[in-house]
């Protein structure tokens, strides 16, 4: 199986940005590596991780998802949720994209160079289409001033 380290991959050499420094650094230091194809499996689809400041919404998220059966684990700031991903097998993010320290953009980079299999839905108070402008790698978004019911359509239609 090839393993991919952040010091054999090109794309990081030299990276000057700070949030992307901190957010690849554990990578490294840590032997961590990428789920290889195929290896995630159905199970880890279930764990939803829930990546936003505000603890109000992430307890909301919690609720919500658990009483839908995911296992629901929660982050504060895109480098907890960091240190979450190279501990558990994650299946969905939900993920806020502005955030203090390190954006959700930069989580959302390093999910997918990773993590590819992981699938994230990007969820903020920006209107989608913002939403899309800023973060064009997740696979589905939502704007957090809709209802519950449009949430669970969002999650569910890419799981």
């Amino acid at each position: 199986m090839n393993f991919m380290f952040p010091d054999d991959d090109e794309r990081y050499r030299g990276e000057a940005d700070y949030g992307l420094d901190l957010m690849m650094g554990s990578y490294g230091r840590t032997g961590a590596v990428a789920w290889p194809p195929g290896v995630m499996g159905w199970a880890a689809s279930k764990i939803l991780l829930v990546v936003d400041d505000e603890e109000r919404i992430r307890d909301m998220f919690k609720r919500f998802f658990t009483a839908k059966g995911f296992t629901v684990l929660t982050a504060s700031t895109a480098v907890e949720a960091r240190e979450i991903l190279l501990r558990r097998n994650v299946g969905i993010i939900c993920l806020d994209i502005n955030m203090p320290e390190v954006g959700g953009g930069t989580l959302l980079h390093v999910v997918r160079t990773f993590h590819p299999e992981v699938k994230v839905v990007v969820t903020s108070v920006y209107p989608v289409e913002e939403q899309r402008r800023r973060a064009s790698e997740a696979d589905a978004y939502f704007d957090k001033s809709d209802g519950k019911d449009v949430l669970w359509r969002t999650v569910s239609a890419i799981v």
